[in-house]
């Protein structure tokens, strides 16, 4: 066992909890374990202008890499992976995701209604909280951080395609950090205060008994009163998404193309139009062109179950958590923050 109550950086704690990932690059969890960051492509982003564009280039760079059998893709049943699904050759594989427990959503029916109109050889992989529990260790290691709530379910989903000889998934993240998909968020003009209190996942001074307050980070994003929430949502919130893909796919030895991570939209984001109701108006745009006649279908992105999972777990026992926690008042998504965090510490504690 390993000592590690001093040397802990109590910001990694916070951040985590508060944004679900550690928001500074240079953050150590104790010294010389940082966490494992992918490589940033924006550099070689194609700036677009409307939703031809936007087609021409997701298009072009599908048809770059979509040239044998070694490309799949990340279908769910929405809006983003369909486009893509629709870019892929006829015979091209598919993987969906379903999860195994009570009262989840089945992304697997209308993700194969999608795969059938395209022609894509569709596979459904299933995943428990056995799963969970059998590979968070591992990711946690490969990451060297504690993990989203997506990661397991991305990892087997590319674990299942490396075993099928398909080492390559083209992933559709991006779509709403970038084009306006985030719409609850985008739903009205934020002072920095009130911005916080609406984004933070889980406040850190109501779990960790020496909270580092996570203002900093969103002050950055501050303009002279009214916040900068598209800035905010396409950099920290967009930065913590790719680190997650991007660790669950490499762990299984696998790579990901993001096709909307490479693009960037070269005009403002059209507020009035999603606060009429229509998020990624772009996109819906773009999904018409490749379905016409047929809506989009409505998805809560990758629902993991984790009010049903979590239920019952009774909270941390760390001497890092306080202990007048109310479990009681969380959601099952918080307790997976800190199921999480303490499974990740008790990690570095056992070296």
């Amino acid at each position: 066992m390993i000592e590690i109550a001093s040397q802990l950086n109590p910001f990694c704690l916070s951040s985590f909890l508060a944004l679900r990932y550690v928001a500074r690059e240079t953050a150590e969890w104790v010294p010389g374990l940082r966490p494992r960051w992918p490589r940033s492509g924006s550099e070689h982003q194609v700036e677009v202008l409307d939703a031809g564009q936007i087609l021409d280039a997701l298009r072009a760079q599908v048809a770059r890499v979509a040239t044998g059998p070694q490309i799949g893709l990340l279908l769910s049943g929405g809006m983003d992976s369909a486009i893509l699904a629709a870019l892929l050759p006829r015979g091209a594989s598919a993987y969906t995701v379903r999860f195994d427990a009570e009262k989840s959503v089945d992304e697997s029916v209308a993700a194969a209604a999608i795969a059938r109109r395209c022609g894509l050889d569709h596979h459904v992989v299933t995943v428990s909280w056995d799963d969970y529990q059998s590979h968070m260790d591992e990711l946690m290691r490969h990451k060297r951080s504690p993990l989203h709530p997506v990661e397991v379910g991305l990892f087997l989903a590319a674990s299942a395609a490396a075993a099928d000889g398909v080492p390559t998934l083209i992933v559709g993240n991006g779509a709403d950090s970038n084009f306006g998909g985030l719409d609850r968020l985008l739903s009205r003009d934020w002072t920095l205060d009130e911005f916080i209190r609406r984004y933070t996942f889980l406040e850190p001074s109501a779990a960790l008994q020496n909270p580092v307050p996570m203002r900093p980070i969103f002050a950055e994003y501050d303009r002279a009163g009214s916040f900068d929430t598209d800035g905010f949502l396409k950099k920290v919130h967009g930065r913590g998404i790719i680190q997650a893909f991007n660790n669950a796919i490499q762990a299984a030895g696998s790579t990901s193309l993001e096709p909307y991570e490479s693009l960037k939209l070269g005009v403002p984001l059209d507020l009035a139009r999603i606060r009429r109701g229509e998020p990624k108006y772009l996109l819906q745009e773009v999904y018409h062109q490749l379905y016409p006649g047929i809506a989009v279908n409505e998805k809560i992105a990758f629902a993991r179950p984790m009010d049903c999972w979590m239920n019952s777990w009774d909270g941390p026992r760390r001497e890092e958590f306080r202990t007048d926690i109310d479990m009681g008042r969380l959601t099952g998504e918080q307790k997976w923050l800190l199921y999480c965090l303490e499974r990740f510490l008790n990690l570095l504690e056992a070296g």
